[in-house]
């Protein structure tokens, strides 16, 4: 029994040799802010880490709730931290829970959670508790650093961050970026089903001060003459262009183009290849992209 206290005396002295070494990353109370970034592609509340960085919840449309912690220079080592939510100083008779170990990467996103874990920091600190990320540096064995976030201001932010997801899009770019809408054999009007699909896509584009062009490709199966088919691709690809020019899209921001049944999909040998085949794509296309895609030609011309 001697034993057992002293090696338990021994391990909290070593404990706490290292929570003295600790170097922490925590908002003072009188510097403790939330900030709440609302739009209809993108809920976001953000707390400032002096001389760390910050740390974000971010829910982006058609994407699940994520967590991260960024930083110009990360003084945090590879591997896992632990993460616990412990009280604040100000209601120490909360209790401390632990969350579990989290992977630090790398770079100016050391730590980034999925939803469920991010949820569960929400709730933890609309509780009024505070997450705590401990890692030891890169830098030194003996240095340990500490993340936390502070809970003051949270609730109102959270308030403002919750009336923002009610508006949020329900898809995003990674839905709406490469898409098709299909057309019966020989017609090119737009269904019901089509027009709800085409509404969203032509409020994202109206949202989105990144997107850069729109492209629209008109084609068809090739049930008739090459003439025939070309002048129907048009058609779809026009009624596409219209409705969303009557929804606000900029004509300047379009690309229309049509190729009849020159670029099929599936076979038109069977009924449901034929049905794939008969469609409008859209491909929206960011300013980045555009830049990218110019830069690579440029490359590609410098290398011959």
């Amino acid at each position: 029994m001697k034993i057992l206290i002293q090696s338990t005396a021994i391990l909290g002295l070593l404990a706490a040799s290292i929570f003295a070494q600790a170097l922490t990353y925590h908002p003072r109370m009188d510097q403790a802010l939330w900030i709440s970034n609302s739009s209809v592609l993108k809920c976001r509340i953000i707390q400032p880490i002096p001389s760390f960085g910050r740390a974000v919840f971010d829910r982006t449309a058609g994407r699940p709730l994520r967590f991260y912690l960024e930083t110009v220079s990360n003084p945090m080592e590879q591997g896992q931290a632990s993460l616990a939510s412990v009280a604040p100083s100000w209601n120490p008779e909360l209790e401390k829970t632990d969350l579990g170990l989290v992977k630090v990467s790398k770079g100016a996103i050391p730590v980034e959670l999925e939803d469920g874990l991010s949820t569960r920091l929400l709730a933890e600190l609309f509780k009024g508790k505070s997450p705590l990320f401990t890692r030891r540096s890169w830098y030194g064995d003996d240095q340990a650093i500490e993340v936390a976030l502070s809970s003051i201001t949270f609730r109102e932010a959270y308030s403002e961050y919750r009336q923002c997801l009610a508006l949020l899009m329900p898809v995003g770019y990674d839905q709406l970026g490469r898409s098709r809408v299909y057309f019966d054999s020989d017609l090119w009007e737009l269904t019901p089903e089509t027009l709800e699909w085409l509404a969203l896509i032509a409020q994202y584009i109206m949202a989105d001060t990144d997107l850069d062009r729109v492209f629209i490709d008109g084609h068809t199966d090739d049930t008739h003459s090459t003439s025939y088919n070309i002048s129907l691709s048009k058609l779809r690809a026009e009624a596409v262009t219209e409705f969303l020019v009557k929804r606000g899209v900029s004509r300047n921001q379009i690309t229309t183009r049509y190729h009849g049944e020159r670029f099929p999909v599936k076979t038109n040998k069977t009924v449901v290849g034929r049905e794939q085949n008969r469609r409008v794509t859209l491909r929206l296309e960011t300013v980045g992209e555009r830049i990218s895609k110019e830069q690579r030609a440029k490359d590609k011309l410098t290398t011959r």
